[in-house]
């Protein structure tokens, strides 16, 4: 499914966007890095409270489709930025990650 169709679908908020045109496969929910960057799989969609300018890396290492800030989490304006430079899609939404990914279930292969 495109990206541009989940953040509709979850009503999540764009707040750095350079490809709403990927391909998302799988999901990961995960505030651990060291975790994210063992476990989650590229073209993921990730759910994270994390809001710091490291998610950005983890996010271009496992080649992650967009991170998704939770529980109503702002990120830091260096993170923004970042996201920016890097080419990282960035959204936020107020719903906690549980909730975002019982929205998701059956909606990707």
């Amino acid at each position: 499914m495109k990206l541009s169709e989940l953040i509709a679908q979850l009503g999540l908020s764009p707040v750095e966007l350079t490809n709403a045109d990927v391909e998302v496969k799988s999901a990961y929910s995960g505030d651990l890095l060291s975790d994210v960057l063992a476990h989650a799989q590229p073209d993921s969609i990730w759910f994270t409270v994390q809001a710091h300018v490291n998610i950005v890396a983890v996010a271009q290492i496992r080649d992650i489709a967009c991170v998704v800030l939770t529980n109503g989490v702002a990120p830091d304006p260096q993170t923004v930025a970042k996201a920016k430079s890097q080419g990282v899609n960035l959204c936020a939404s107020e719903c906690c990650a549980a909730d975002l990914c019982m929205k998701l279930v059956g909606k990707l292969t």
